[in-house]
C-alpha cells in the first residue's frame, strides 16, 4: 500500500501543474482543491490512525451537553456551549494526543475548544460536539458541515420534538455512504415527553419512518434519558453506554475507518478523473497547427527580403574609401557631400508625405516590421483556432505572444548592427586595400604630375615671353579627368561597393532571427504537448494508486460486514441492539451489541 501522505504530495503537485499549464478551469480547480484540502479532514494522510472520532450532531436544545456528561460520567460539557460557540469542541482523554486531532482537518482549525477528561471508556475515542444544525447563524451550520468529513460515526442526537428536522438535514444523512450513523432520541422520559409519554410507541415508530425515508430502513436507535435513572424503563443509556465503551469493538472501529477512508479516495478519484488531461501527442489539429506555424516563418523571411530591398544605405560606400588629400580625394569629398545633401532632401519630402500605414519604407527603425506583425497574427490566429479545436497551449501561448512582440525589436534593430560590421570589416588592413590605396595614391600623383607639367610649362612660356597654345590647357584637363575617372574605377575594384553587403547581411541575420524564434515556437509547443502527455500519465498513474490503496482496504475491512446497518444498509448477521431487547431493569447494561 502505497504511503497516503505521498499520494495527498502528488496530487497537490499534479495540480499545480495542470494549473500552470492551462488544462483545468476555475471551477474544476475549485472542486479537486476542496476536495483535496477535504482529505486532511478524512486523516488520509495517516496510514496508521487508532482514534476513532465521534461526531455528535443535531438541532438547538436536544441535550447533547448533558448526554456527553452521561456517557463520559462526569460534568465534562458545559449546557448550551454548542448552540452559543462558533468552533468545535474536542472532548479527548488526557492519555490520547490532542496534536493528532487537530491535524485531521483545517475545520477545526486554532479556533476548537479542547476538552480533557479522565473516562478510560473513551480511550482513543475522541467526541466532537457540532455546533447546532438549525441555528440561524449562518457559520454554525457551515462549521458543521465541514466537521463531518472528520467523523468515522456520526451520533445523531434529537429528541421527540425536533426529530422531524432531520428532513433539514440531508446534507449529514448524505453522509451514510462513507461514515456509520446512529441515532439518539434524547428526553425519553415522562418529564419530557409530558402528555405524549404514553404514545411513546407511535413516536418510536413515526422516527423510524422518517429514518427510513432517509435511507435508514432498519437504523440503530437509541431511546435516551439522561434524568431518570439509568435503569428506568427505556432508558437505553446503558447500552449507548456500553456500546460506545465496548460494543464498537477494534475491529468495528477499524471496518468504520476503512469504509470512510473508501468513500473519501473514491470522492478524492473521481476529482481527479474529471480534470486527467488527454494526450495532446495524438490531438487531430497538432499537425495542421506545426505546419500554419513553419509557413509563417517562410512568409516573415520573405517580407526580410524585401524590406532588404528597400533599405536605405546612401554614403555608405563613400565612407568605405579611403580619404587623399590630392584633387581626386577632394573630388571624392565633394561627391559624398552632394550625396549627403540629397539624402537629406529626399528624408525631408518623405517625412512630408502620408505616413506608410505598414510601417514599410526605407526607414530603418521600421526594418521587419511587417515580418514580425505577419508572424504575431498567425500566432494569434493559431491560438484562437488551438482554442476552438480544444487544444489549450496554455502558457505556451502566452510564451508565442511575447516571442513575437521581441521579434519587432529584433529585426528593427538589425539594420544598425549590420551596418557597423560591414563598415569595420572594410576598415581592415588587408592585401586587397593596401594595394587600392597605393594605387589610389599612384593616381594622385599622376594628377600632380600632369598638373605640375603644365604649370611648368606655362611658367616658362611666360618667362620666354612665348604663349602655349590653348589646346595645351584642354589636354592637361582632359589627361585630368581621364586620372580621376581611372581613380574611381580602381577605387571601385579595390573597394567594392558596401550597400549590396549590407542588404545580403541584413537578410542573412533576419532569416536567422526569424527561423530562430519559429524554432522557439515549436519547441515551446513540443514541450507543452510533452508535458500535457506527462500530466495525463501521471494522472492515471495517480488513479491507479488510490485504486490500489481502495482494494487494499477493501480486502483489510471484510471483517467488519456487521456493521453495514450503520451505513443505512441490510446486514444479515446483525445484532439487534441491547435496548431494543432489553426487559428488565439492568439487562440492557449486560447485553452489549457487537458488530463484528
Amino acid at each position: 500500500m502505497t504511503d497516503p501522505s505521498d499520494i495527498l504530495a502528488s496530487i497537490a503537485e499534479w495540480t499545480a501543474s495542470l494549473h500552470e499549464r492551462g488544462q483545468i478551469d476555475d471551477a474544476a480547480a475549485e472542486t479537486l482543491g476542496q476536495t483535496l484540502a477535504d482529505s486532511g479532514g478524512e486523516r488520509l494522510d495517516e496510514a496508521d490512525d487508532s482514534l476513532l472520532v465521534i461526531m455528535l450532531c443535531g438541532p438547538t436544545a436536544v441535550g447533547k451537553s448533558s448526554l456527553i456528561n452521561a456517557l463520559a460520567g462526569a460534568d465534562i460539557s458545559r449546557r448550551g456551549l454548542g448552540a452559543t460557540t462558533r468552533a468545535a469542541v474536542l472532548y479527548v482523554h488526557e492519555r490520547d494526543d490532542p496534536a493528532r486531532v487537530y491535524a485531521y482537518s483545517h475545520a477545526l482549525g486554532d479556533e476548537a475548544e479542547l476538552v480533557r477528561h479522565r473516562c478510560d471508556a473513551l480511550l482513543h475515542k475522541v467526541l466532537i460536539d457540532s455546533p447546532d444544525i438549525d441555528s440561524v447563524m449562518l457559520q454554525h451550520k457551515e462549521l458543521t458541515a465541514r466537521l463531518v468529513h472528520t467523523a468515522d460515526l456520526v451520533l445523531f442526537v434529537t429528541s421527540p420534538e425536533k426529530y422531524k428536522v432531520m428532513r433539514s438535514a440531508r446534507w449529514v444523512l448524505a453522509q451514510r455512504e462513507q461514515r456509520g450513523m446512529a441515532f439518539v432520541l434524547n428526553k425519553w422520559d415522562r418529564e419530557a415527553l409530558g402528555v405524549q409519554y404514553d404514545r411513546r410507541a407511535e413516536l418510536e415508530s413515526d422516527f423510524r419512518r422518517v429514518l427510513a425515508d432517509q435511507g435508514f430502513a432498519d437504523a440503530l436507535v437509541f431511546k435516551v434519558s439522561a434524568l431518570e435513572q439509568p435503569g428506568g424503563a427505556e432508558n437505553d443509556l446503558p447500552a449507548l453506554r456500553a456500546w460506545l465503551e465496548t460494543g464498537i469493538s477494534q475491529s468495528t472501529g477499524a471496518a468504520l475507518r476503512q469504509r470512510r477512508l473508501r468513500a473519501a479516495w473514491g470522492r478524492l478519484a473521481a476529482a481527479i478523473e474529471a480534470v486527467v488531461p488527454e494526450p495532446l501527442s495524438g490531438h487531430p489539429f497538432l499537425p495542421e497547427l506545426k505546419a500554419r506555424l513553419a509557413a509563417g516563418g517562410v512568409t516573415a523571411e520573405q517580407g526580410i527580403e524585401v524590406d532588404a530591398v528597400m533599405l536605405d544605405a546612401a554614403g555608405l560606400d563613400d565612407n568605405a574609401w579611403p580619404s587623399t588629400p590630392g584633387l581626386l580625394g577632394m573630388w571624392t569629398r565633394t561627391r559624398q557631400r552632394l550625396g549627403t545633401t540629397v539624402s537629406s532632401l529626399r528624408s525631408g519630402v518623405s517625412f512630408l508625405r502620408a505616413p506608410d500605414p505598414d510601417g514599410g519604407g526605407a526607414r530603418r527603425d521600421a526594418f521587419g516590421r511587417r515580418s514580425a506583425a505577419v508572424l504575431s497574427d498567425i500566432a494569434d490566429d493559431l491560438i484562437r483556432d488551438a482554442s476552438l479545436e480544444h487544444l489549450s497551449l496554455g502558457p505556451a501561448g502566452t510564451a508565442w505572444r511575447a516571442e513575437t512582440a521581441r521579434l519587432d525589436r529584433q529585426l528593427a534593430g538589425l539594420p544598425v548592427a549590420a551596418e557597423a560590421e560591414v563598415l569595420a570589416e572594410a576598415g581592415r588592413r588587408t592585401f586587397r586595400r593596401v594595394v587600392g590605396i597605393a594605387c589610389i595614391y599612384a593616381v594622385e600623383l599622376l594628377i600632380v604630375a600632369v598638373l605640375l607639367t603644365a604649370a611648368v610649362r606655362v611658367g616658362i612660356d611666360f618667362v620666354t615671353g612665348s604663349y602655349s597654345p590653348g589646346s595645351l590647357f584642354l589636354t592637361a584637363m582632359e589627361l585630368v579627368f581621364i586620372l580621376l575617372l581611372i581613380g574611381h574605377i580602381i577605387a571601385s575594384l579595390f573597394f567594392p561597393p558596401l550597400q549590396k553587403r549590407l542588404r545580403r547581411r541584413v537578410v542573412q541575420r533576419g532569416k536567422l532571427v526569424i527561423r530562430a524564434t519559429v524554432e522557439h515556437l515549436l519547441s515551446g509547443l513540443n514541450d507543452h504537448v510533452e508535458a500535457i502527455d506527462r500530466l495525463a500519465r501521471e494522472g492515471r498513474d495517480l488513479l491507479s494508486t488510490i485504486d490500489r490503496n481502495v482494494t487494499t482496504l477493501a480486502r483489510s475491512s471484510r471483517n467488519g460486514a456487521g456493521v453495514d446497518r450503520l451505513f443505512g444498509q441490510s446486514s444479515p448477521d446483525r445484532a439487534e441492539p441491547a435496548a431494543a431487547a432489553a426487559t428488565e431493569p439492568g439487562q440492557a447494561a449486560r447485553r452489549r451489541p457487537q458488530f463484528d
